[in-house]
């Protein structure tokens, strides 16, 4: 599947709007001029429209696209899931699990289009040969709770597939499996747009794959938070990266503390999966530095370092910043020690 899956947290700290100082980076009145196309087509109310399984073939025909790569079944497969969606439609709890989702508070509002809107003219901006995806919306139960493949996105360099019944939310009818409270606040109606710009991040970011060190990974995200940012300004940290505002504000307090462990330890140079998965996997905590301390920590610094690094230059572009792989060049040019950035 060739969807990107993408390591979904990334940081940025309360307070810190470092965009608002480097306004010659993102000249708002001259990205608004930018003319864009935003191509929603909303699937669930298709298919739960559908009462039969003849409809849902028909249904099935007419999204191969969608059939094929968001629900990852070829044609001789539609049959099968045909099958299996005539249950999940009939499914009275489903059901209103799927109205629950069209209410304003959830789906039911202009608000995916606004937010696609605002990144795609972005993108557009500084990527002139960026093509607007095509973007589709469906409604799987969680893909019939694991009777066929399904996941809350899709993003190609042509499609997006949103699962929405994956960003209900904490007050969703039903929650998505396997899924931790820390995770869920990165799975709600706001964080489906600047999730979707972040996984689209990875078409920008070169990285030197030779490179295995915890630095680069940590480089990695941090340009990608950064490129997230600079597409969808107007979006707070809390977004992207699903920390708590005490846990970002306690990361700020104490990144002296933070960085010291990660120097101790010779950590940047580590390239030992375990280990670096401590810093940068999903984990509720880093208990290595403290039971306070969020997990992932190490994507947070690598976003303190590359935000320095970019604001180090106001000739920097966000493009020069995306092609730049060297990861030991970004982080010796943006000077970051640990310390908070000057008042």
């Amino acid at each position: 599947m060739i969807i990107r899956l993408l390591k979904l947290a990334f940081f940025l700290l309360i307070g810190i709007s470092f965009y608002s100082c480097r306004e010659q980076k993102d000249p708002e009145e001259e990205i608004q001029k930018v003319n864009v196309k935003v191509d929603i087509e909303r699937l669930e109310q298709k298919l739960f429209a559908c009462k039969t399984k003849e409809s849902l073939l028909n249904f099935l025909t007419d999204n191969k696209l969608v059939a094929e790569r968001y629900f990852q079944t070829p044609p001789e497969g539609f049959n099968e899931l045909a099958d299996k969606l005539l249950l999940l439609v009939n499914n009275e709890g489903l059901q209103a699990f799927y109205k629950q989702s069209q209410l304003k508070a959830f789906f039911g509002n202009g608000n995916l289009e606004n937010d696609f809107h605002e990144a795609f003219q972005h993108l557009k901006y500084y990527y002139p040969e960026f093509k607007e995806p095509k973007i589709y919306t469906i409604f799987s139960g969680f893909g019939g709770v694991g009777a066929f493949p399904a996941t809350h996105l899709y993003v190609s360099d042509s499609v997006i597939v949103i699962g929405l019944d994956y960003f209900m939310g904490k007050n969703a009818k039903f929650l998505p499996p396997e899924v931790f409270s820390y995770q869920l606040r990165r799975l709600n109606p706001q964080t489906v747009v600047p999730q979707a710009i972040l996984l689209l991040s990875a078409n920008y970011n070169a990285t030197n794959p030779n490179d295995k060190t915890l630095l680069s990974e940590m480089v990695w995200y941090g340009k990608s938070y950064v490129f997230g940012q600079t597409m969808l300004p107007s979006k707070s940290d809390s977004l992207f990266i699903g920390y708590t505002a005490e846990q970002l504000n306690e990361s700020y307090a104490f990144q002296q503390d933070i960085w010291a462990h990660f120097i101790d330890n010779k950590l940047l140079y580590n390239t030992q999966e375990p280990i670096k998965g401590k810093y940068i996997g999903e984990r509720p905590a880093t208990p290595e530095i403290g039971s306070r301390c969020p997990g992932s920590i190490g994507r947070w610094l690598g976003y303190r370092i590359v935000s320095k690094y970019f604001e180090e230059d106001e000739k920097l572009t966000i493009q020069e910043l995306m092609k730049n792989p060297n990861a030991q060049k970004i982080f010796e040019a943006s000077k970051y020690k640990g310390l908070p950035d000057a008042e």
